[in-house]
């Protein structure tokens, strides 16, 4: 007798046994056909509000992230602006070119007609002075003209009546932003329906004129306030996010159908709606700036008739529970779906996602808002119907045969178990148990081979299996070793590579063939500014670099001029030195150029001082042989002219012009013996005392002289803390500045002293209101011997910068032609003599 395979025992019991389950599950059926076709009805239409409902909460989430980086664009747009000159043709040209597409209906005599056209980002560029009045604006395309200008420093000077961004933006530092939020005349729903029956067919109707206005203040290079700039955003383009949305099989749409339910919105982090089909449930003012109340279960009649109802969904509960939920969601930064009813009464899927935005007012929440895209729940249920519909006419037909197929399995249905369970039952529990075993980890076990039939091979093959997993297993755990080794490695030498360039003082940039940056270290940064990222161009990046992004460009086209280059820059506070070196990345730059730039200002600096105390010590050498020679034939000299003026045989004339000859012999003596103070001062005396008992002193010693040249001094003593300094230099120093301002104002003016004192030093500031030290003099004032007097000797101011360096201070001049001149001392409290 033939030896039936293990194949064809599971074969034939198989087929018996596939008649059972249908036994059993044409029974169920034919008991529960009503519960099962609600059950599925019921789930179909679960899982398609489901998917409906996430696939509106992606999309959502789509938008808010549009609209957020929109809104940062905004920013850019705004500080691109503010660093630059605001005259008209720069205004014109950056309004012109910031435009964008907007989708709209227009009435004609033919019926409504869609348009698509470009039109300006921003409804207006205003230039504002440091009192709020507006000198350049550029509105809806044309500059206003100075009639039509205003005073915005107070709200009732502002377009809508109400704002405050003057005042606002004024307080902020440099390079802060301020973001309002909308702001608009409110449209009721006469003016916007217009007749029309609804907003969808009002074609005719006002339009809501709102802006987002961004502004950021303006500072003069010494850090004073002289202005702002403002940009104002058209609605319009806000509008654009959501208008067109349709979560129905369009798509998109000109204009979406309200009493449907299937349309978006925006609201912002204050609840209130800013964009919607429905202007006038958008938020406003009225034509007195007053901000119009929202919408509430305590709306008058009056009101709710007019539509002077602006939405804000923390006052809407009472139309729905959900309005505020979500208001509250969106402010913690969360997204998701709820079920809701709108004011129309249309029962809807709404999906919301916050915008993430954290500048000005903003961070609090750090949310501009959130978008909402709603859905009709019933236009979610057309699959459902349709499935319910064939589950009956499947079930009917199930009935008919499930009664036939029942009769004729169920004798063959006993049979077939017990053949099945004797035949494959005891060799497949072996093997159950070594793959139990396989999977605990013990790799050794092997099940018993007993027959060699399937379940035979079967075994062999599950033995073989094992033994392979065993190998594998040992070159798995090596390769594992031998990868963390690898990557432990990788990680150490990125790192080095990291710290290495973050740690060297020279910027280190790095740009593609294309002139892209591509890499930059942290000094990199705090030279070319932290907003620098990868991906700019190169003429972005130097744009206020002078000529070095023209040298890039040179070296990139034409693959020549590699090498160190001085390069020198005026960034507001001085002249700043760099050594900039441009090198290949590759064969002829074929993968980029790589730029280092190393500040050499104070290495300079340290240069030009060497030069300068190198040249006054070899001055004071001079000065002093110099005088000791000069010192005693001029003392001789004086002896025989006052011998010789003593006898009285000498003609009056003779004897005048001895005198004169005496007069310039001790003029000459007090230039030696300027000379040697300079070349040889005395030690400093620090000790313990008030600066402004030295600077009364010296107010007291000059005011006989100020009061017959009609000179008023005067001195404005702060609180000033004892320290320790010299009294008799400081007050030598005092003298020189002061007699200096006398003589520069023979026909009399005025000579102010001023001390003030902070936590780590002294300050005196000496003024007066004469003609000002003329500019290319300014760099030499403080080189010995140099003077504009014909009488002086040139070391007085030489002198009295020595004296502040002695105290470890710093002495700085401030003078404007015909305005008069300050020199400013600041000495430190904690002074080491």
């Amino acid at each position: 007798m033939p030896r039936i395979t293990l194949f064809k025992k599971i074969l034939i019991i198989t087929l018996l046994l596939t008649l059972l389950p249908l036994l059993a599950s044409s029974l169920i059926l034919l008991l529960n056909l009503d519960s099962i076709n609600t059950r599925l009805t019921s789930e179909i239409a679960d899982t398609a509000d489901i998917q409906a409902s996430e696939s509106l909460q992606m999309r959502a989430q789509h938008v808010a992230e549009t609209i957020a980086n929109f809104l940062r664009q905004c920013e850019n747009d705004l500080l691109f602006l503010s660093r630059t000159p605001l005259d008209q043709q720069n205004l014109l040209n950056f309004y012109e070119i910031r435009r964008s597409e907007i989708w709209e209906r227009h009435a004609t005599h033919t019926g409504p007609r869609e348009v698509r056209r470009q039109v300006p980002l921003y409804r207006s560029f205003a230039f504002i002075d440091s009192r709020g009045k507006e000198r350049i604006v550029i509105r809806d395309g044309r500059f206003l003209t100075p009639s039509e200008l205003r005073d915005v420093s107070t709200p009732s000077g502002t377009e809508f009546k109400s704002e405050d961004y003057f005042n606002r933006i004024k307080q902020l530092r440099r390079g802060e932003i301020y973001v309002s939020h909308l702001t608009g005349f409110h449209v009721s729903k006469q003016e916007q329906l217009a007749g029309a029956s609804e907003p969808e067919y009002a074609f005719d109707g006002a339009s809501y004129q709102g802006v987002l206005r961004f502004g950021s203040p303006l500072f003069s290079p010494d850090g004073s306030f002289i202005g702002m700039v403002v940009i104002s955003l058209d609605h319009r383009h806000l509008m654009e996010f959501t208008q067109h949305i349709d979560p129905g099989k369009n798509f998109s749409t000109v204009f979406p159908s309200y009493q449907s339910g299937n349309y978006a919105f925006l609201f912002d982090d204050e609840g209130w709606i800013i964009t919607h089909p429905k202007y006038w449930d958008l938020r406003g003012v009225d034509d007195n700036g007053r901000q119009v109340p929202p919408y509430s279960a305590k709306s008058s009649q009056a009101d709710i008739e007019a539509g002077r109802i602006p939405f804000n969904l923390d006052h809407a509960g009472f139309i729905h529970p959900n309005y505020p939920v979500v208001a509250a969601k969106v402010r913690a930064r969360r997204t998701g779906y709820v079920d809701i009813t709108n004011v129309g009464g249309a029962k809807k899927i709404m999906a919301f996602a916050p915008i993430s935005y954290d500048t000005g007012d903003y961070r609090r929440h750090g949310v501009f808002g959130g978008v909402t895209i709603g859905f009709q729940v019933d236009q979610f249920h057309d699959a459902a119907r349709k499935g319910s519909r064939m589950i009956n006419r499947e079930l009917r037909e199930h009935r008919t045969l499930s009664a036939l197929i029942i009769l004729l399995t169920a004798l063959l249905s006993a049979l077939s178990a017990w053949l099945l369970s004797r035949g494959i039952s005891r060799p497949l529990r072996q093997l159950t148990d070594g793959a139990r075993r396989l999977a605990a980890g013990d790799t050794h076990e092997r099940v018993p081979v007993t027959s060699s039939n399937e379940i035979g091979n079967l075994a062999s093959s599950f033995n073989f299996m094992a033994d392979e997993l065993e190998r594998r297993k040992q070159s798995l755990l090596s390769t594992l070793d031998e990868l963390r080794h690898s990557r432990l490695e990788i990680l150490d030498e990125r790192n080095f590579k990291t710290s290495v360039l973050e740690s060297i003082s020279s910027a280190i940039v790095t740009f593609s063939p294309e002139g892209l940056l591509t890499s930059i270290n942290g000094t990199g940064r705090a030279f070319l500014g932290s907003e620098t990222s990868v991906d700019m161009h190169f003429r972005y990046v130097f744009r206020s670099w002078g000529n070095l992004g023209d040298r890039i460009d040179r070296v990139l086209s034409t693959h020549s001029g590699y090498g160190r280059e001085p390069f020198t820059i005026d960034r507001g506070s001085g002249m700043t030195y760099f050594d900039v070196g441009l090198f290949p990345i590759g064969s002829d730059a074929e993968m980029g150029l790589t730029v280092t730039m190393r500040n050499e200002t104070e290495k300079e600096k340290l240069r030009e001082e060497m030069l300068r105390l190198d040249r006054l010590a070899s001055l004071g050498k001079l000065s002093a042989g110099i005088a000791h020679e000069v010192r005693n034939p001029l003392t001789g000299i004086s002896l025989l002219l006052d011998d010789l003026h003593d006898h009285a045989a000498l003609a009056a004339d003779d004897q005048a012009m001895i005198n004169k000859a005496l007069a310039e012999i001790e003029r000459v003596e007090r230039l030696i013996n300027a000379l040697l103070n300079y070349s040889s001062p005395p030690r400093s005396d620090f000790r313990m005392g008030n600066l402004n008992m030295v600077a009364n002193d010296t107010v007291l010693l000059m005011r006989r002289q100020c009061e017959r040249q009609k000179v008023n001094i005067q001195l404005n003593a702060g609180e000033l803390p004892s320290f320790k300094f010299d009294p008799e230099k400081i007050k030598q120093a005092l003298l020189n500045i002061t007699r200096n301002a006398l003589e520069a104002m023979p026909g009399g003016g005025e000579i102010r002293l001023s001390t003030t004192s902070d936590a780590e030093r002294v300050t005196i500031t000496i003024s007066d209101n004469g003609p000002g030290i003329r500019e290319e003099d300014l760099p030499l004032i403080f080189e010995p011997f140099f003077t504009r007097k014909g009488a002086g000797t040139g070391l007085g101011l030489s002198i009295t910068q020595r004296v502040v360096e002695e105290h470890h201070g710093l002495i700085r001049v401030e003078s404007t032609a015909g305005a008069g001149t300050s020199f400013i001392l600041e000495l430190p409290i904690a002074v080491n003599p």
